[in-house]
C-alpha cells in the first residue's frame, strides 16, 4: 500500500503540473511546440545466457562470462542457463531550442533513462544527458554532460545489446566542455573533461574523487575528415588521476598516475549498406566499461606511499550491417592484454586482470516498421582467464565462453 507521504507527494508534483499547463496554455501552446520537442522509446528486453556472466543492472548489460568456479565435486558453479527480462533502458528525451545567441544556433538537451546510477539503484531515473549546445557557421561548443570524446557518436557498434559493444568499446558520460571547428571536410575537436557516473577505480572502489583530488580534468584531441561516404578519424586521449591522497599509516600523499591512449576509426555506408571500425590502444580504461585499470607499482613499508602503473590493452571491433525494413548485421570484437607498464605487486583496481584475450561474435536480425522495432542477436563472447605475471601479462590461460540470446522490442515515439 502506498504510504501517506508518497501520495500527498504525488498530488503536490500533479497540482504542480496542472498550475504549469495552465500558464503555458496563456503563453500560447503553439509556442511551446516549436521550442520543446519530446521523443524517446519504450524498450523491453529479455536475454537467455548459457552460464553466468560478469555484467551490470541485472546482467542486461553484459561484459563476459565468469570465469570457472568449481565445487568440492568439481562442478562449475558458474555454469548452466541463466535468463532475465528488463524493461529499464526506455528512454526519455527533450530537446529545447530558442532564439540565436552570441550569433550561434543554440539547443539544449536532458535526457535519462530508469538504469540507475549504480547496481544498486537499478529502476531509478538516470541523467544520460544534459547539454548547451552552440553552433556557428564552422565552429561547435558543448558544455554538459554527454558521450566521453573515446565513444564517437558518429562511429559506434549497431546493435541490439544494451553494451553498445563494450568492453570492446567505450561506453562513458562525462560532464565536459568540448569545442569543434571545422576546415571544409576536417574538423578538429578539442575537449576536457571530468568523470561523475563513470568513475575510475581504487583504494575507494570507483569514485570521481581520484580525477577532482588530481585537480586537471581529462584532455582529448580528435580529428574528423569526412569525403563522399566515409568517415575518417584519429584522436589521443590523456589523463591523470590520484588514486591516494592518505594512507593507511596517516601520511599525505599526491603520487599521481597518467595514461595515454590512441585512437583509430573508420565508416563507411552507402544506401542500405553500413560498415564500420574502431581500434584503440590504452591504458586504464576502466571507466570505460572496457578491460584494464592499474596497479600498485610499490608501497613503502613505513609510510605506505603507493606508485602506480597502468595497464596496457588493444581493442579492436568490425561492424557490417544492411538493409532497412529487415536489417540484418554481424559485430565482432577482440581485446588483448598487453599487462602493466612497470612490474607491480600483485595489487590491481582493474576490469579483467586475469583476462588475457577477449572476443565477441554477434550476429542480430531487426525488423522495422513505422515506430516498432522488433529484433534478436546471438552474442557469443568468449575470455581467456588466467595469472597474470609481475607485470600483469597473462599466463596459463583457458577459454571459457557464453552464448547469449537477446530478443527486443521497442517503440519510439516523437511529439514533433
Amino acid at each position: 500500500m502506498m504510504k501517506k507521504g508518497n501520495r500527498f507527494g504525488i498530488l503536490i508534483l500533479y497540482f504542480i503540473f496542472q498550475l504549469s499547463f495552465l500558464q503555458l496554455n496563456a503563453q500560447g501552446l503553439s509556442e511551446l511546440k516549436q521550442h520543446f520537442k519530446l521523443t524517446g522509446f519504450i524498450k523491453s528486453n529479455y536475454w537467455l545466457d548459457s552460464r553466468k556472466v560478469e555484467g551490470s543492472r541485472e546482467d542486461l548489460f553484459l561484459y563476459y562470462p565468469k570465469k570457472p568456479q568449481l565445487d568440492i565435486n568439481g562442478d562449475d558453479i558458474n555454469s548452466g542457463l541463466n535468463s532475465n527480462y528488463s524493461a529499464i533502458n526506455t528512454r526519455l528525451t527533450l530537446t529545447i531550442t530558442g532564439p540565436d545567441v552570441l550569433n550561434a544556433k543554440v539547443t539544449g538537451l536532458i535526457e535519462s533513462d530508469y538504469t540507475g546510477v549504480t547496481n544498486a539503484d537499478v529502476n531509478g531515473l538516470r541523467l544520460r544527458h544534459a547539454y548547451i549546445h552552440l553552433k556557428w557557421a564552422n565552429d561547435e561548443l558543448m558544455l554538459g554532460q554527454y558521450w566521453h570524446p573515446m565513444f564517437v557518436p558518429e562511429v559506434f557498434p549497431e546493435v541490439l545489446a544494451f553494451n553498445t559493444g563494450a568492453p570492446f568499446q567505450p561506453f562513458i558520460r562525462n560532464p565536459l566542455v568540448s569545442y569543434k571547428h571545422y576546415f571544409g571536410k576536417l574538423s578538429l575537436q578539442a575537449s576536457l573533461i571530468m568523470q561523475r557516473d563513470n568513475s575510475s577505480d581504487g583504494p575507494l572502489g570507483r569514485n570521481a574523487i581520484y580525477m577532482q583530488e588530481a585537480a586537471l580534468p581529462n584532455s582529448h584531441l580528435q580529428l574528423h575528415y569526412k569525403i563522399n561516404r566515409h568517415i575518417f578519424g584519429a584522436a589521443i586521449d590523456y589523463k591523470i588521476i590520484q588514486p591516494l591522497s592518505v594512507t593507511n599509516q596517516h601520511v599525505k600523499t599526491n603520487k599521481l598516475l597518467p595514461s595515454t591512449s590512441l585512437m583509430a576509426f573508420w565508416k563507411y555506408s552507402k544506401d542500405k549498406l553500413t560498415l564500420q571500425f574502431k581500434s584503440i590502444y590504452g591504458q586504464n580504461l576502466t571507466e570505460h566499461l572496457m578491460l584494464g585499470g592499474y596497479a600498485v607499482a610499490s608501497r613503502d613499508s613505513l609510510t605506505g606511499v603507493e606508485t602506480y602503473t597502468p595497464t596496457n590493452h588493444f581493442f579492436i571491433w568490425g561492424g557490417i550491417h544492411y538493409g532497412e525494413r529487415y536489417r540484418f548485421g554481424l559485430f565482432s570484437g577482440f581485446a588483448k592484454n598487453f599487462g602493466t607498464s612497470k612490474e607491480n605487486i600483485g595489487v590491481y583496481y582493474t576490469k579483467g586482470a586475469d583476462v588475457d584475450y577477449l572476443f565477441r561474435i554477434a550476429p542480430s536480425f531487426c525488423f522495422h516498421s513505422g515506430p516498432l522495432r522488433l529484433g534478436s542477436e546471438l552474442e557469443y563472447t568468449a575470455a581467456a582467464f588466467g595469472t597474470p605475471d609481475k607485470q600483469g601479462r597473462v599466463e596459463k590461460t583457458s577459454l571459457t565462453s557464453n552464448v547469449r540470446l537477446l530478443l527486443v522490442a521497442a517503440y519510439f515515439f516523437n511529439t514533433q
